[in-house]
């Protein structure tokens, strides 16, 4: 069966979801949010990459962005979960990865998601770091208690992983990579790298540069010690003129270069959407 892509809709900018199910099942998917789940009661079977897990009360499996999954619950079975953005344990995972998907050691999930559902409905200040604290430290105890593997060496040569990769490589190359560059980077060819990278991101491939790009414009203008003039911000953020920056700039800010305000944030979620995604969960399931 082909797996189809989620999109988990956030109500701010906390990048996390956390619910509990009754008789959860749902078909094979992927989203490149993390996800980790916790049995509470019964028995439920999930399949990660086309290996089957059989969890039990207390068993907790951790899903790594990409993965194609899928969860068959059983009727009493009632269960919790948390999706949230992968960078938030970017520094966790740029270079490691969990052998098994099934942890193999008790963890203080539920006191976790516990704390994250009272900053979710509380919402007070700072309630988004908070959040990614929590989520944060919890991964950080997984990861150095179960045994872990060099993402290198892993067997990641699936599309999704190479376009994990990609984002990296456009993240620090973001001044001067080109389309040509990143097709190349993943070994398709530039017809078919154009309709690819726009399925997965929900944009074109000079749209999420340039979203890129800003962002570091951004950080330079709020952050300017060198007292770089406009044309030298823009030029090493890899814009060709100053007009072309002035122009994508306020198409994605709404706002001139020079009215940004000093504590203004790009929101660049939109990078990580893609359109026409799909629900996998069928109406058995009962979200708590």
């Amino acid at each position: 069966m082909l797996a189809n892509f989620e999109k988990r809709s956030y109500i701010g900018n906390e990048r996390v979801w956390v619910g509990r199910y009754r008789n959860l099942n749902n078909l094979p998917h992927w989203h490149l949010e993390c996800e980790l789940i916790h049995i509470e009661e019964g028995c439920a079977t999930v399949s990660n990459n086309n290996q089957k897990y059989t969890l039990h009360a207390g068993d907790a499996i951790f899903l790594d962005s990409g993965d194609i999954h899928y969860i068959k619950s059983d009727a009493d079975c009632i269960l919790s979960m948390a999706l949230f953005d992968s960078s938030i344990i970017h520094g966790i995972q740029k270079k490691h990865r969990l052998k098994s998907a099934l942890l193999t050691h008790p963890y203080p999930i539920e006191p976790c998601f516990s704390k994250i559902r009272e900053e979710l409905s509380g919402r007070k200040p700072f309630f988004e770091l908070q959040i990614c604290e929590y989520i944060t430290s919890l991964m950080i105890q997984i990861f150095r208690e179960e045994e872990i593997l060099d993402r290198h060496c892993a067997n990641e040569n699936s599309s999704i992983a190479n376009y994990k990769n990609l984002l990296d490589e456009i993240e620090e190359k973001c001044s001067y990579i080109t389309f040509q560059d990143a097709a190349a980077f993943m070994g398709l060819s530039e017809p078919y790298f154009s309709r690819f990278f726009r399925k997965i991101s929900g944009m074109t491939f000079s749209q999420y540069l340039n979203t890129v790009r800003l962002e570091k414009a951004i950080k330079l203008l709020q952050n300017n010690e060198q007292k770089m003039s406009m044309t030298e911000i823009a030029d090493r953020c890899g814009f060709d003129t100053i007009r072309h920056f002035n122009r994508v700039f306020k198409d994605i800010t709404g706002m001139s270069p020079r009215c940004l305000p000093a504590d203004y944030t790009l929101d660049i979620k939109p990078i990580r959407t893609i359109q026409d995604a799909f629900n996998p969960t069928l109406q058995s399931s009962e979200l708590l």
